[in-house]
């Protein structure tokens, strides 16, 4: 590493989104201009395709007119597009450029694709990018920029026969540099420590090994870059139950028998490390009083940030990382409501679970969540209420129009006049037995409550809706850190029934005209989520792009959490 160009490039990253933030809170002053704007100008660049002229494109003039000729579409509408598009037909849903897909980790049913334009590209680049270095330069402590980051991030793709790819965003970035592969690598290790075998590696690559050993190699690491908190959790524990291997790899400059690798890309890592005996004596006395109390800045000193999709819904990580591995004071940069369909806010500022619609991001309709499929009831960015909460209808850059997202927001106040927001949750993700609509953040609020009051130490936890049963109940698996022994049962599922009624009070009226039973509870054994998390890994999901299993969606997760009960 050479320190004075990790500084050079943090300084011109930091300086870049500077203006960017500057110009962004110009824009949040006028939200429904930019957003207007920006649909006129897709609207007149896209009317000549199939799509713009399906729907007369050219003719629209205002964004009323729009709602009127559009219809809101599901994926299952856009689906027969897609694969034309992937066959290599153009100008069907979207006249803009483009060679590869994002494809979206498929948790539930088939994976969806995402056409990744390059003006969809650009908005990533400039918001989960540039915008954040703003941020962190204006609010972070300036020493951030000495050092580099831990960065999880790894994406590969596969081609399809008409030459376009298929797979993560980020397995596409050496198209972008100029020298290639190898011009990526020495210019992603100025920022991250991970070199490009871990970024974009090739098929059987351990890849929490690969990121976590040379992390652990810079004692100057400064911060944590992920998608989602829960992977921060899946990362540092990682380190915590292979610390010995870790540390003795480090220290003779090898890498183990035990890990997955193929042998180039073992001979290529080996090229690239050395033996450390003075970082290893460091870990030593680093990890030397074990993991039971925060460890994290006694390995890397200066550590000041993480960033990633954290706060609202990932509070129980939240409070991990804090509790178990930080021990607090580190700057959280919580990363906005984005997905592989686009970007739609970005953050408000540091250790703020709020964020802030981007109006030129994308074209964002809000239809209240009570208004079900009434989509006349849409409204714009400038209609926007305080305390209301919306489902998302979007249309982006990458040819998805009034695309029906199922995300639920939470308007939570404004800065200037765009809307600020949270995730609430999904819509289709609602456990509904009995019209009693639970939604995965009650279901948070409710086990939160229960393990405060019954003095758990929470690690996670699922749901499953039990219809095998008469009446119907919830079954919830909750997972501790460490093994639990010669629990009061009884008293944990009257807990667990008080706190979901308080979280639902549905779910108690429905209980009460026998429609729903209480809820049954078991323990599941620690590390369960992590388990489930590297099983979808080996059948081909994205690491970064799993969430946590809130409810239990199908006989595959049934089978593997029941399985795994204490």
């Amino acid at each position: 590493m050479n320190p004075e160009q990790t500084r050079k490039t943090n300084e011109a990253s930091a300086e870049q989104g500077k203006a960017i933030l500057a110009a962004f809170r110009e824009e949040t002053k006028h939200p429904m201009d930019a957003a207007r704007a920006l649909l006129m100008q897709m609207l007149y660049e896209n009317k000549d395709t199939e799509y713009g002229k399906k729907y007369g494109f050219a003719d629209i003039q205002t964004v009323e007119e729009y709602q009127k000729r559009v219809p809101v579409a599901t994926y299952d509408d856009l689906a027969p597009y897609l694969e034309r598009m992937m066959a290599g037909e153009k100008d069907i849903l979207t006249a803009y450029s483009f060679n590869h897909f994002n494809e979206t980790s498929g948790t539930v049913g088939v994976p969806k694709v995402v056409p990744m334009t390059d003006r969809q590209s650009e908005v990533f680049a400039k918001y989960n990018n540039l915008y954040m270095y703003g941020l962190m330069g204006e609010s972070v402590d300036p020493e951030w920029m000495n050092g580099r980051a831990f960065c999880t991030s790894s994406g590969n793709c596969r081609t399809l026969p008409s030459g376009l790819t298929v797979g993560e965003a980020s397995a596409k970035m050496a198209d972008y540099i100029k020298g290639g592969r190898d011009a990526l690598d020495a210019m992603i290790r100025t920022m991250y420590t991970s070199p490009i075998e871990g970024l974009n590696p090739e098929h059987g690559v351990d890849t929490k090994y690969v990121h976590t050993r040379f992390a652990l190699m810079d004692r100057e690491v400064r911060g944590m870059v992920t998608g989602f908190y829960s992977v921060i959790v899946l990362f540092l524990h990682y380190i915590e139950t292979h610390v010995e291997l870790l540390i003795h790899d480090i220290e003779t400059g090898t890498i183990s028998d035990e890990v997955e690798m193929p042998e180039g890309v073992r001979k290529s890592l080996l090229a690239k490390i050395e033996p450390m005996p003075e970082r290893a004596a460091e870990l030593r006395e680093a990890f030397k009083n074990g993991t039971e109390e925060p460890w994290v800045k006694k390995v890397w000193p200066h550590f000041t940030y993480l960033t990633g999709a954290g706060g609202d819904g990932f509070e129980i990580y939240d409070r991990q990382i804090k509790e178990h591995f930080t021990g607090g004071g580190v700057a959280n940069i919580y990363s906005g409501i984005t997905a592989s369909e686009g970007l739609w806010s970005v953050p408000a500022g540091v250790n703020d679970f709020d964020s802030i619609l981007a109006p030129s991001a994308a074209f964002v309709e809000f239809l209240p969540v009570e208004a079900g499929d009434d989509f006349s009831r849409c409204v714009t960015i400038d209609k926007l209420e305080e305390g209301r909460i919306y489902e998302l209808i979007v249309t982006n850059l990458s040819g998805f129009w009034r695309y029906r997202m199922s995300d639920a927001v939470k308007v939570t106040g404004f800065y200037n006049q765009t809307p600020k927001v949270q995730f609430m949750y999904r819509v289709n993700r609602t456990i509904n037995l009995a019209e009693e609509k639970t939604t995965e953040k009650a279901l948070q609020i409710a086990v939160e409550a229960v393990a405060k009051e019954m003095n758990i130490d929470l690690a996670d936890f699922t749901v499953y809706p039990n219809t095998e049963v008469t009446p119907n109940r919830y079954d919830f698996l909750i997972e501790p850190r460490k093994d639990v022994a010669d629990f009061d049962m009884d008293a944990l599922r009257e807990s667990v029934f008080k706190h979901l009624c308080e979280a639902n009070p549905v779910y108690y009226d429905c209980y009460a005209d026998h429609w729903l039973d209480k809820p049954e509870v078991y323990f599941l054994q620690p590390e369960t989520q992590l388990l489930y998390r590297d099983m979808m890994v080996m059948r081909g999901a994205s690491m970064n792009q799993l969430k946590p299993v809130r409810v239990i969606m199908n006989e595959r997760q049934r089978k593997f959490f029941f399985m795994l009960r204490a």
